[in-house]
């Protein structure tokens, strides 16, 4: 694996390596997050590819609820458990 080396500008900005950039299908104006982990900074670009990842990490298996249903089933819970109290 390559290793890169790269300049923290006076405004913090940091340029990614043409290379990477390529490899990765990074393009102007991509979102990204930084995250710390064990002392190093780790940047995820928020491509296209990721959210088809992330949203198949969500998708339910079949005959399970989906997350939108389960918020609406704990939601009936709670509804349910405060008409008790009263």
């Amino acid at each position: 694996m390559p290793t890169y080396r790269t300049v923290i500008s006076s405004k913090g900005q940091v340029v990614i390596p043409a290379e990477l950039r390529e490899q990765l299908g990074l393009e102007k104006g991509t979102p990204a997050t930084w995250t710390e982990e064990k002392g190093r900074l780790v940047l995820t670009p928020i491509t296209a590819r990721r959210l088809r990842d992330i949203r198949g990490f969500l998708k339910p298996k079949p005959g399970e609820p989906s997350m939108f249903e389960e918020h609406f089933a704990d939601r009936e819970r709670e509804r349910e458990r405060e008409r008790r109290r009263e």
